[in-house]
This record gives structure tokens, sequence and C-alpha cells, in this order.
């Protein structure tokens, strides 16, 4: 199941539909309730409600996972046990879901924009390479039993660099605010990643900086710009790692399905893709995002103490938290691509 639009009309809606009084339908019914009209939306708008209901679910199940590899990115924790110990034991409970509220507010914004991109591009480029070969990629594709092409693989990497480019602008800001927010306790007073950082008994007192008032410190210290700080590398993990991520994701699903069979389910083929295509491009794209992680997180705290900062940053492994990335995008990936190909399936077979 690729994805695809779909804009199938649905019946008359059932007569006992209740009245709406804030909009008023021709038939009497409330925007929400009105059967025909609540179907023709979501088969329109297909990609995008699977997609953000998905994301929502998988960035909550993944919010304290994230917590951990943005500590072990930008600070001198021996492992991902000793890390997860500190945050229990200086911050307590909230030291896992600290700045969850960026990510899911701005993640789920992205996800769609990005999803739905991604869906309009390879549309656009398969019916560019049916033009040029005579072949359309995506019809390929879409046969039971097929294998991947080099021309499928091609469409679906070109696409998502396209889709990953275009959502850097709107990301990169909300991910900043995130980083500063989860480092918020480990930055306070004292220069970020020193050696000594997690032994700091006076940091358990600190208070954590809220995302509001992390960007303001932000803007007031650095002006607009400096919500974008890290966007080059932002943008080039963002272009390589999503055009991995679909051509991985798309090819790997389609040999699935053709082992396991044409089922149907989204739980077979999705999932088993979803965990593929979640690890390759990190290994690809890692050391942009570690820079780009310490870069955003040093923005606050003394002044005199960023440049004191950044040189112990730079002197620790690109690859730092990298188990613990694995670990939290695959169950992330695994929980989004097999509920957004469910979602899918399910509004496929409304009336």
């Amino acid at each position: 199941m690729t994805l695809d639009r779909h804009t199938e009309h649905a019946p008359l809606p059932s007569p006992s539909s209740p009245p709406s009084k804030p909009f008023n339908m021709p038939n009497g019914g409330t925007w929400l309730a009105n059967e025909k009209t609540r179907n023709k939306f979501l088969k329109d708008y297909k990609t995008q409600v699977a997609s953000g209901t998905s994301t929502v679910c998988a960035t909550l199940a993944v919010t304290p996972l994230e917590n951990v590899k943005t500590r072990m990115q930008t600070h001198n924790f021996h492992n991902v046990f000793t890390c997860a110990r500190y945050i229990w034991r200086t911050e307590g409970p909230r030291g896992y879901v600290a700045g969850a509220l960026p990510p899911l507010a701005s993640v789920t914004a992205v996800r769609v924009l990005n999803f739905s991109t991604y869906n309009w591009a390879k549309v656009r480029l398969s019916e560019l390479v049916q033009t040029i070969t005579g072949v359309s990629p995506l019809t390929t594709y879409n046969q039971p039993g097929s294998s991947p092409t080099l021309s499928s693989m091609a469409t679906f990497t070109v696409a998502g660099c396209l889709a990953g480019l275009s959502t850097a602008p709107l990301a990169c800001p909300f991910e900043l605010a995130k980083n500063v927010v989860q480092t918020s306790v480990l930055v306070s007073n004292r220069a970020m990643a020193s050696p000594d950082a997690v032994n700091d008994p006076s940091l358990r007192s600190k208070p954590r900086v809220n995302t509001i008032e992390a960007i303001r410190q932000i803007v007031k210290r650095y002006g607009f710009r400096g919500l974008y700080t890290g966007f080059k590398l932002h943008a080039l993990r963002d272009t390589l790692g999503s055009g991995l991520y679909f051509s991985v994701y798309e090819t790997v699903k389609q040999i699935a399905s053709k082992e396991l069979g044409t089922d149907g389910s989204p739980f077979g083929g999705p999932m088993i893709a979803g965990a593929i295509c979640s690890t390759v491009p990190w290994f690809c794209t890692y050391p942009l995002d570690t820079r780009k992680t310490r870069a955003q997180s040093v923005l606050l705290g003394k002044t005199k103490e960023v440049g004191e900062a950044s040189a112990a940053v730079a002197k620790s492994s690109m690859y730092k938290g990298l188990s613990i990335i694995l670990i939290r995008t695959g169950v992330n990936n695994m929980i989004l691509l097999s509920m957004f190909e469910y979602i899918k399936m399910r509004i496929d077979q409304l009336d």
C-alpha cells in the first residue's frame, strides 16, 4: 500500500444525524456527524490524517528515549544506563518527558508536510519517468508480487530528498527549542558538556528552562536567526535522511509483502520496513545530527562559557548516543508506519 490518494464519495448519511448549530449542512447534520462529508474529507486528506494521528502516538511513545539521546550527544555520560540513572536521580520522571510539547506539536506538522510532499513528488516523478521511458515506476511497484526496480528506488529516493528539504525550515526552530529544554538543567551556570557536569550536585536544584523561555532567551541574545542555528546541518541531515528513509521503506515493504503474501495487513511488511528504514539513514546522518545538536544546545548558559562548551563537545565521539537513537527510531517507526498504513486501510474501507 503506497502513500496514494483516494477521493471516492460516500453514500448519503443516515437521516438520524443530529442537527448542527454552528455549521448547518443541507441535510441538517453537523460537519462531524455528517457521514458523507466526514468520509469525503477523510478520503481527500487520507495521507494527512493518517500521518498526523500516527505521529502523535509514535512521538509520545519514544519521548523518554529521545531525552536520553539528546543528553548522550551533549554530555560526558559513559553509557546509556548511566545517563538514564542520572536523569532519574537528579530530575525524576519529569526528566524523561522534558521538551515533549515542541516535538509533539512540531513533529506532527513536519511529518504531515513531509508525507504530503513525498506523496506529491513521487507521483510527479513517476509521471516524468513514464513520459521518458514509457513505464511508470508506481504502476510497476503496485503490481502484486512485483520486485523493486532501479527506476522505482530512484523515484522514492529523489521524492524523499525533496520532502526532507521542504520540511527543514519548519522543523529547525522547534527541534532547537527541544534540545535546549532537554539539556537546560545540565547547561545551568556551567560550561556545556564539561567532563564533570554529570557529577555536579548543584545541578539538582537548578530550574528547567521551558520552551517559551528558551525561545525568548535565544531571540534576545542572538536575534531571530538564532532559532536557525545549525540549519545547514539540519537541512543536509533531513534531505539525505528522508531520501534514504522513504527509499528503504518502500523497497523493503515491497520485498516483505512479496515474501509474506498480499494479505493487506499493515502489521506485516510495513512494520518490518519501518524498523529497517529507520536505522539505515541514521548510520549515514548521525554525525550531522550530533554536530547540529551540540551547536544548538550551547546557545544558552553564561556567554563566556559558550566557546569552552563548543571546544569540549568537539573532542568527544560523533557517534555518541547512537545505540539509544537506533532503539528509539526503530520503535518510533514501527509504530508510526504500521499505524499509518492501518489508518489508511481503514479510511479506504469507509462507505
